[in-house]
């Protein structure tokens, strides 16, 4: 006998992260059993929720592979309710699920750039069949098309952005946070300290300042080599993590900046962030965290230190019992582990760009190197 509340307790009681995601397909399988639409939704959308939560993202690419059966079961139950709620609050589910996927959608080479730009087009049609407004979509579209390396259609998707938020607090975080993003893309560092300085003047609590100092720290320390600009928003992003008791958003950038200026104080950054920055699996970041890694480690290796002593979670191909190690051979496995993934990117992209943004980051620090 199906009895979906059961299941809920149960899977609520499982440890976040694969032991949950399993309760939960279990969930799945047996609403589909029961043909209770209305849960095979619910399940599906509670899997998908638990996917894009994980702090590491080590289930984010599964949102990919649950969305198709989600969509397909929302659209092919025309007025479906989620257990208790109304049509309205199912296609709410289905909304902040399919923002998600779009949004982070360029984190992954596995995706073609060619079923992005169909989700983004099946994305549209969604928030213009409900209302939704289309934020989300110019935003990702933008990011699409900048990692493709076409500026053209990117700059298409920023004027269609503004020209959809004047209408609506032109000037909130959300807004200022994209337009310093897309000025941090091109090296519009004006335009970057301008959204900085409005986001601290209207906004001066907001987490998305953290993302504005780590663009600065980046457009500073690593493409101009200039650590003394720099220092200004390492200090305030430094802050604003501790304030918010978050991992820093730019990991490499750091390790830059502090192998640039406190070759020891870039070992206790690198030591106290490892740890988290290592579990991560979605190809990005990981390819950020490996550029990091091998500058810690060429930087230590140029200092004369051979061997190191590296204690991380997980379950990583060069680790051993002991914990010790060949700085040169660290050195050397997350080099080619950035060079893979970044290579993989711009082969997906049709764009050298990953590639070349790997040589800046080692450049930024060849004297240290």
């Amino acid at each position: 006998m199906f009895q979906p509340k059961e299941l809920i307790e149960e899977y609520q009681k499982l440890n976040p992260g694969e032991a949950r995601l399993s309760g939960i397909r279990e969930a799945i399988r047996q609403a589909d059993l029961a043909n209770d639409s209305s849960y095979m939704l619910y399940f599906r959308c509670a899997y998908a929720n638990e996917c894009s939560e994980d702090e590491n993202g080590s289930f984010l690419f599964h949102l990919y592979l649950i969305f198709p059966e989600l969509l397909a079961l929302y659209e092919e139950n025309p007025g479906i309710r989620l257990p208790g709620s109304s049509h309205e609050a199912a296609s709410e589910a289905v909304m902040d699920i399919f923002s998600e996927m779009v949004c982070c959608a360029d984190f992954f080479y596995q995706i073609p750039i060619g079923d992005m730009e169909k989700y983004l087009e099946k994305y549209k049609e969604f928030c213009l069949m409900h209302g939704y407004p289309l934020y989300n979509y110019y935003i990702a579209s933008a990011r699409l098309y900048w990692q493709a390396g076409s500026k053209e259609q990117v700059m298409q998707y920023v004027k269609d952005f503004k020209a959809l938020r004047r209408a609506d607090h032109y000037r909130d975080s959300y807004t200022l946070d994209f337009i310093g993003e897309v000025a941090c893309w091109y090296d519009d560092i004006e335009t970057l300290e301008k959204t900085t300085k409005l986001l601290e003047k209207h906004f001066p609590q907001n987490q998305r300042l953290a993302y504005e100092y780590g663009r600065l720290l980046y457009c500073y320390a690593v493409r101009r080599r200039d650590p003394v600009h720099a220092a200004p928003y390492y200090r305030l992003l430094r802050q604003i993590c501790k304030k918010y008791r978050m991992h820093t958003p730019y990991f490499s950038d750091t390790i830059v900046y502090l192998v640039q200026t406190d070759l020891n104080s870039a070992w206790s950054f690198f030591q106290k962030e490892a740890p988290h920055e290592v579990l991560g699996t979605t190809p990005l970041y990981k390819m950020e965290f490996s550029i990091g890694a091998e500058i810690m480690m060429r930087s230590l290796l140029k200092q004369g230190k051979e061997t190191v002593r590296l204690s991380l979670p997980g379950s990583q191909p060069w680790q051993r019992e002991d914990a010790h190690y060949q700085t040169k051979e660290l050195a050397e496995y997350f080099g080619r582990e950035a060079r893979g993934i970044s290579d993989k990117f711009d082969m997906r992209n049709g764009d050298p760009s990953c590639r070349k943004e790997y040589e800046m980051f080692l450049w930024a620090v060849e004297g240290c190197i």
